[in-house]
């Protein structure tokens, strides 16, 4: 058995990476011991690979999930659904968190982004009180997608979806609900935090305020050029009015 693992891991890339051939082993013992009255319809190859999935999960390393289903030998559906009832034997099935899934997916660079439109998507769900849990890996996966969206970074909607826990028409709905929330509340290159939207958001707060006081809530910035432009307008509009002939009569 021990040989096979190490074949395994070989072949998928995951030699090198430091802990993952022992992390892999003792899941796989672990397993077999956890599941004597449980019958697992499932190969060995399958049962060391996803053994190998869920080792690298729980280091934090990145995963060939394609390389991994072909050494498998398991359809897709077959091996999603044996690797959460591994999780749930192991108990291993924590909540994915935005992170986890641009660690697995290679994405470290829009994790960022991510984590500010997770921010976003949770002051609003405060700030409106419901009770939405907000924990779910659907919001984590939504929003590493549409972070990849907003940096140009091609991602695989495909691989992703598998986190959400979500059919295609539930992702596709979700999808749009986040797309105008973020036309509505996303501000470019401003890290969003819950407390700044609780306050800012809350109904009842923004029933109790005056117009000038909402207005000074969200100041303005307004562009150079727009702000050069008015200036030269209002300069042009004043030299007209000194030129002006000034003989008309003064009505009263």
């Amino acid at each position: 058995m021990t040989t096979l693992i190490e074949q395994l891991i070989a072949k998928m890339g995951l030699r090198e990476e430091p802990n993952v051939l022992e992390k892999t082993t003792e899941l796989v013992r672990l397993l077999e011991l956890r599941s004597t009255n449980v019958p697992l319809q499932i190969n060995e190859y399958g049962k060391i690979v996803l053994c190998a999935d869920l080792a690298s999960c729980l280091l934090g390393i990145g995963f060939d999930k394609e390389q991994a289903l072909k050494l498998s030998g398991l359809r897709k559906s077959h091996y999603l659904n044996n690797k959460r009832m591994f999780e749930k034997l192991l108990d291993l099935n924590k909540l994915v968190s935005v992170n986890d899934i641009c660690v697995q997916l290679s994405l470290n660079e829009v994790t960022r982004k991510a984590e500010e439109l997770m921010n976003l998507f949770k002051g609003l769900v405060s700030a409106e009180d419901t009770d939405i849990d907000t924990a779910h890996p659907q919001y984590a996966a939504m929003a590493v997608f549409l972070a990849c969206r907003l940096l140009k970074k091609k991602v695989s909607k495909p691989k992703l979806m598998p986190f959400s826990n979500l059919r295609p028409t539930q992702w596709q709905q979700l999808e749009q609900q986040w797309e105008r929330m973020i036309t509505k509340h996303y501000k470019e290159n401003k890290v969003v935090s819950p407390g700044d939207l609780d306050e800012k958001l809350k109904p009842s707060q923004q029933e109790n305020l005056t117009n000038g006081s909402k207005k000074s809530l969200k100041p303005e910035i307004e562009d150079y050029e727009k702000w050069k432009s008015r200036m030269l307008a209002m300069a042009q509009a004043k030299l007209r009015e000194m030129e002006a002939p000034n003989d008309h009569p003064v009505e009263v």
